[in-house]
């Protein structure tokens, strides 16, 4: 088997693992073999480079799968992706709750708005970034290859804080007091 096979935990679906295409598969292809070519997709979009990346940066192609999902659900611009995906690999590291509405709305399984509601991020679930401060347990989404590329290879900040206003543009702040303010200026 291939590495995009055998990365996958055997406890989360094939979400992630499965590239956004459009796959054309004939009509009497079994299960197996339709898995095969969506996922074969997927692993020629992890070459040698991004999979020698992941190694380097010490991580499993899952944990970059789940975090590039993420990312391909949190922002919309691509010059932000690569600022978000360097603030939430440092709170990871820091310990801290990443604190992402994209996965709530994963763990409730609601789509629509970007914003969640306190009864929401209250949900018990592993999903949850708001109660757990680790990565979920596998992707929320197929990521794109750009998010899975921005996920990898970040742009270096000083912020520590980012919220997206209602358009889908990022407002970073390096203090909670700065994320504050953000959140009564861009919020409201």
């Amino acid at each position: 088997p291939s590495e995009i096979w055998t990365a996958k935990p055997t406890t989360v679906s094939y979400e992630g693992y499965i590239a956004p295409e459009t796959h054309w598969v004939f009509a009497d292809s079994s299960l197996v073999e339709v898995l095969q070519k969506l996922l074969a997709q997927r692993e020629k979009e992890l070459d040698p480079d991004i999979v020698d990346a992941i190694k380097a940066r010490g991580l499993t192609i899952h944990e970059l799968l789940t975090m590039a999902s993420i990312i391909e659900k949190e922002v919309k611009f691509t010059e932000d992706k690569t600022i978000v995906a360097d603030i939430l690999w440092r709170r990871l590291k820091a310990n801290w709750a990443l604190q992402v509405d994209s996965s709530v709305h994963y763990a409730v399984d609601r789509t629509g708005d970007v914003f969640t509601t306190d009864k929401e991020r209250e949900t018990d679930s592993a999903w949850n970034t708001y109660k757990y401060p680790s990565l979920p347990p596998g992707p929320i989404a197929s990521p794109g290859l750009v998010s899975i590329r921005t996920a990898l290879y970040t742009t270096k900040n000083d912020y520590w804080y980012f919220l997206s206003d209602k358009e889908g543009h990022m407002h970073y702040a390096k203090t909670l007091d700065e994320h504050n303010t953000n959140k009564y200026k861009y919020l409201r």
